[in-house]
């Protein structure tokens, strides 16, 4: 009898756990190549400040936690997200901010571990994207970029 109720009790443990996963708010990051629609929500998942800076080929959404943290995310005229940079003392999520990206940041972060032996700074250099960090425990600092989605006449350089 014990063991139908521990089985039982399992089945609505973990159907609980997954109603609960369900109904919770999945965020809902402006991520690398998305639209710049859910840069408000990027502000609410972070509890961050917003600071908004327009450049003559693009919109700037500086994006800073109370770690103090910062995520810009580059926005072109069409309303993209061409670009994302970051810094601060920890490494933002970058599931959440590389989106559809992401595979082929692990893929390219997975061969340059495998290269060689030591902690240094990925670099990735793709023709669809383009990922370097970098730094040390408390400072780190990055970028990732589609090189097609930058607007014409930026500089990729401009990116920091």
């Amino acid at each position: 009898m014990k063991s139908k109720f521990r089985t039982s009790m399992s089945r609505t443990s973990w159907m609980g756990v997954v109603l609960l996963m369900l109904a919770l708010p999945l965020p809902a990051l402006a991520a690398l190549g998305g639209d710049a629609t859910s840069v408000d929500q990027d502000q609410q998942q972070m509890k961050a400040s917003r600071k908004t800076t327009q450049a003559e080929a693009y919109t700037v959404h500086e994006l800073k936690d109370s770690a103090g943290t910062v995520v810009k995310e580059y926005i072109s005229p069409a309303g993209k997200v061409f670009a994302i940079s970051w810094h601060g003392p920890f490494i933002p999520n970058m599931q959440q901010i590389l989106g559809t990206y992401f595979d082929q940041f692990a893929q390219g972060a997975k061969i340059q571990r495998e290269s060689g032996p030591g902690h240094r700074p990925v670099n990735i250099q793709q023709p669809g994207f383009v990922f370097h960090n970098g730094g040390h425990m408390r400072a780190f600092f990055g970028k990732a970029y589609v090189p097609e989605m930058v607007p014409q006449g930026v500089n990729p350089d401009a990116i920091q």
